[in-house]
């Protein structure tokens, strides 16, 4: 992949080690930006405004920011149109999907990475320039990300952030499958980045007409590239509010199709490896979720089939509790 020589390269020690701080100024350059920050919208009137000031705040401002207004019915798109920094575009399309507003604002980036970020989360100050450092460590790695802070919508109006140390650990993920079945996903689609090259290789970046595990399906085909760099570090604020622990139990049943790939993929690899086998149990694992999830909403033949269709991938304590469950819901309950 075509790179640039990272202006923070000095900054970072080679090989494995802790990410120092970087808050170097420098003008904005007539070339092409390091970064582009795609930004889907749908109405978000409340929140963009404050979403798109977190970028413009970043310490490293060597970036363009390119919102897609997804057919918002509120006033989100003409607030943005309103801001005056030229680094700012506004696409506007007709209502189409998360994944068609990110793949808009791909198709439509200058800079050498996208880093994405949603229209109502925020980017902490330094968020950019850790990733930019990230990348001068780690140049091989397909995915730059960090964590997220989550903070819940009422809170946000008094939230500061705090200040990241000089230097972050940093490390190198090789299976993002065996990641997640350790600890979850590390970065969340408001704290990553990745090559507008390597994106734009890919048949499709996001799956279209899909809204839940979009991203979690570009992050794994992307894993399947390369590596993934991570700084330990909260560079982005994720908004939690009351419609996300409603569509807790919905958000699992829409995962599926996501999972269903990611297994087609793992099978089609020709030599049995580690990322093969975490592949597999990752999605023994969410067909057990599910099939827990179904049984709650009494749809327990759904269930039964997807308990079946895990079992040869991991047979252990949640795939017996799923079968005492199934048994007698009851019981299940009292020895919980």
């Amino acid at each position: 992949m075509p790179r640039r020589p990272c202006a923070y390269a000095s900054l970072c020690k080679p090989g494995p080690g802790p990410i120092p701080s970087s808050k170097r100024a420098c003008k904005v350059p007539d070339r092409s930006p390091f970064w582009s920050v795609v930004i889907p919208l749908y109405n978000k009137g409340p929140y963009i405004e404050a979403t798109v000031a977190s970028v413009l705040a970043q310490s490293d401002p060597d970036f363009e920011i390119v919102v897609v207004d997804d057919g918002s019915t509120d006033q989100g798109a003409s607030l943005v149109e309103a801001l005056p920094d030229p680094r700012i575009r506004l696409i506007r399309q007709a209502n189409a999907g998360v994944s068609a507003a990110r793949n808009q604002g791909i198709q439509a980036s200058r800079g050498e990475f996208v880093a994405f970020l949603d229209g109502d989360d925020l980017y902490h100050p330094e968020c950019l320039a850790r990733l930019r450092a990230l990348h001068g460590q780690f140049p091989q790695a397909c995915v730059l990300g960090g964590r997220e802070q989550r903070v819940a919508h009422d809170d946000m109006a008094g939230h500061r952030f705090s200040s990241l140390p000089a230097q972050l650990p940093c490390r190198i993920v090789d299976n993002l499958p065996a990641e997640f079945l350790r600890a979850g996903l590390p970065f969340s689609s408001s704290s990553v980045a990745v090559n507008r090259h390597l994106l734009a290789s890919l048949p499709f970046a996001f799956p279209p007409g899909e809204s839940m595990g979009e991203d979690l399906d570009l992050w794994f085909r992307l894993a399947e590239l390369g590596p993934v760099a991570l700084i330990d570090a909260q560079i982005a604020v994720y908004r939690v509010g009351i419609a996300d622990s409603l569509m807790g139990s919905y958000r699992a049943l829409e995962l599926l199709p996501v999972w269903l790939r990611l297994e087609q993929r793992a099978t089609e690899m020709t030599a049995a490896s580690e990322v093969r086998r975490a592949s597999l149990r990752l999605v023994a694992e969410m067909r057990l979720t599910l099939a827990r999830v179904l049984v709650v909403k009494g749809m327990r033949t759904a269930a039964v089939k997807l308990w079946v269709s895990g079992w040869r991938a991991i047979v252990g304590r949640r795939w017996w509790f799923t079968v005492l469950i199934l048994l007698s819901p009851r019981l299940a309950a009292l020895i919980r």
